[in-house]
């Protein structure tokens, strides 16, 4: 099964509302949801019957996540980290294309909700 990108959020607070509206639609569909932030895991695995993954970086740690699009790909700045988190999305279904859009997005610490299809 592929992995879709389906939303890319701020807070769990705005995925919740959108899985909402998403799941009156069409209740079949296999949601989950990645992010690196602890908190924003947390409220949103406690809220929903979503599956979520926390993924790991010391970037998102150290700092929130927050960093300019040169600076996420900067070889100094985490880029085998950055390879590692590219390397688990496409183990969990994301296409290399989508597996890089997503690892931005997770990068700068957003929440991102994907759909297996």
């Amino acid at each position: 099964m592929q992995t879709k990108i389906i939303g890319v959020y701020s807070t769990g607070e705005q995925l919740i509302s959108d899985i909402e509206t998403r799941q009156v639609r069409d209740s079949e569909s296999d949601i989950l949801f990645f992010t690196v932030d602890p908190e924003q895991y947390e409220f949103v695995d406690n809220e929903t019957s979503l599956k979520g993954n926390l993924l790991e970086t010391s970037s998102s740690n150290s700092d929130s996540g927050i960093h300019s699009l040169a600076t996420a790909f900067d070889e100094d700045d985490g880029s085998v980290e950055l390879m590692r988190l590219e390397k688990v999305l496409r183990d969990n279904g994301f296409s290399e294309e989508d597996a890089q859009e997503c690892k931005t997005y997770l990068h700068k610490g957003m929440i991102v909700a994907a759909e297996k299809v």
